[in-house]
């Protein structure tokens, strides 16, 4: 049963039927103004190519024009000096000494080939015919144009493509199905859909999200948790609308075609499989291995795109190595690191929220413009996730953690693992304490961005993790810059209430912005 009278209800209705129609509107104006965005760089690609056409052609002339006195040394090009042969009667004596005076002694018609130092945005030059005479230098009479570069010419100079950062950021490569390359059969494969909606935050605030969803996680917030194991081939399929997106794997190394970094491959405009496989851990080898908590993101516009939405979870599994066995119900974190309690296990990810970020579109700020993402003014302030295993599916879910569970330090449980990962761009301070606001070190970090706390003070030897080592790292806050993880250990000493607060401080000032704070059971 609605908790609003009717009357409210169809108020409600009445707004939504208009908010669609904006939204409408909104989406024609946004295809309007990327397709004028992609014929101004059109444009400007060919205002450049003709500019550095008309510089070619200029340094050609200037390297064939001739000295002005008649006593020097020819001035044609060596390469020009070279080719130039007699044809209209002259002598091969006559033509040798054409080639070596400045003052030719028989009227000869030189044909001048492409020079060896050729300009290396054009690859060659068409043969151009001058009139030699004693009193007149060769007068080109023909406009070049561009040939097939002649094999074993000098290698060209670069020349820097873009003209300024605005260039470099808009002006990247579009393509519209990409093929995966060396495609392999995968253990695990996801297929990716945008979408785009206006989703109720846990506070009842409502904005326009946008994410990447799949069959069990519609349309939801933040996208699907991803788990893969080591060594374990894995793909994802993006199918991008709303203009080109990709798919980055933060702290991930896959190539740069599965990177998903535009600036270093393509954007996607049709769909793109991505594949990586995550190296496996050796025990005792910091070199080796990926297991541990990572994210996935759009890196289109990445402020703006992220801020909306479009990242999710990413955790990576180890290995199960002989010498390290597994208790039931348990997994390890990392090859041979501690094993924790898969029932307990959980995400948490502090998020922040502009408005007025959430009334922007797909390349706002892309094209030179002020769009203000120079500016970010949360007023809302969020801690996304839960337990991994019980991650509610459906649609339009908003995945926000409200409380967790711990095992009590010396149980008969292994202890509960926290992955944390701030998502937001505001400095982030997580705080335990126990009933009475005191802080309590009851977290025991085990890695951070992927990497295990090993101790690696001894070369040419095994690394232990820093608890097998003998001084297990232990907090009580820890402090977080954007998009930094860490995976702790919680041991509260006894059973009871205790509290994690987290809060969010200014840039500049380190002034506190908002807090939540999300109470721990311990048993």
């Amino acid at each position: 049963m609605s908790i609003f009278s009717r009357k409210r209800s169809e108020r409600r209705s009445s707004r939504r039927s208009i908010r669609a129609i904006e939204r409408a509107q909104e989406v024609a104006e946004r295809r309007r103004r990327e397709e004028e965005r992609r014929r101004e760089a059109a444009e400007r690609r060919r205002r450049e190519e003709e500019r550095r056409r008309a510089a070619a052609a200029e340094r050609r002339r200037r390297r064939s024009s001739p000295k002005p006195s008649v006593s020097s040394k020819p001035s044609a090009s060596p390469s020009a000096s070279a080719s130039a042969t007699a044809t209209a009667g002259a002598t091969p004596s006559a033509t040798a000494s054409a080639t070596q005076s400045a003052t030719p002694t028989a009227t000869a018609s030189e044909s001048v080939t492409p020079s060896a130092t050729a300009d290396p945005t054009v690859t060659a030059e068409p043969t151009t015919t001058a009139e030699a005479t004693a009193t007149a230098e060769p007068t080109v009479t023909a406009e070049p144009t561009e040939q097939p570069d002649p094999v074993g010419g000098v290698e060209p100079v670069l020349h820097h493509r873009f003209q300024s950062q605005v260039d470099f950021s808009s002006d990247q490569l579009e393509v519209e199905n990409p093929v995966t390359e060396f495609l392999q059969t995968p253990a695990v494969a996801v297929d990716f859909d945008f979408h785009s909606r206006d989703l109720v935050m846990d506070d009842g605030a409502e904005f326009e999200m946008w994410s990447f969803e799949d069959d069990q996680y519609e349309r939801g917030f933040p996208g699907p948790t991803l788990r893969v194991q080591e060594g374990k081939v894995f793909h994802a399929t993006v199918h991008p609308s709303k203009g080109p997106h990709t798919i980055h794997w933060h702290g991930m190394e896959p190539d740069p075609r599965n990177d998903g970094v535009g600036h270093t491959s393509f954007e996607v405009d049709g769909q793109y499989t991505y594949q990586m496989q995550p190296e496996p851990g050796r025990p005792g080898d910091p070199n080796y291995g990926a297991a541990g908590t990572y994210f996935y993101h759009c890196h289109v516009n990445t402020p703006l795109h992220v801020q909306m939405g479009m990242f999710g979870p990413l955790v990576i599994d180890p290995v199960v190595h002989p010498a390290y066995p597994v208790s039931p119900g348990a997994r390890r974190a990392f090859v041979d690191g501690p094993e924790y309690d898969i029932d307990t296990e959980a995400l948490l990810a502090p998020y922040s929220l502009d408005p007025r970020w959430h009334e922007m579109n797909h390349a706002d700020g892309l094209s030179g413009e002020d769009a203000g993402l120079n500016r970010f003014e949360p007023e809302h302030f969020y801690v996304l996730g839960g337990e991994l295993a019980r991650r509610p599916a459906g649609k339009e879910v908003v995945w926000s953690l409200s409380s967790l569970r711990a095992n009590v330090k010396g149980g008969p449980k292994k202890p509960t693992l926290l992955r944390t990962l701030n998502a937001n761009y505001l400095p982030t301070t997580l705080i335990f304490t126990d009933a009475d606001g005191t802080e309590a070190r009851i977290a025991e970090l085990i890695s951070h961005d992927g990497r295990p706390f090993r101790d690696t003070s001894v070369p040419n030897v095994p690394a232990p993790s820093c608890r097998d080592a003998g001084y297990p790292l232990t907090a009580s806050r820890l402090a977080y810059g954007a998009a930094e993880r860490f995976d702790m250990l919680l041991h509260p000493p006894t059973a009871g209430r205790y509290y994690l607060r987290v809060q969010w401080e200014d840039w500049v000032t380190g002034a506190l912005l908002g807090t939540r704070t999300i109470p721990i059971d311990a048993t």
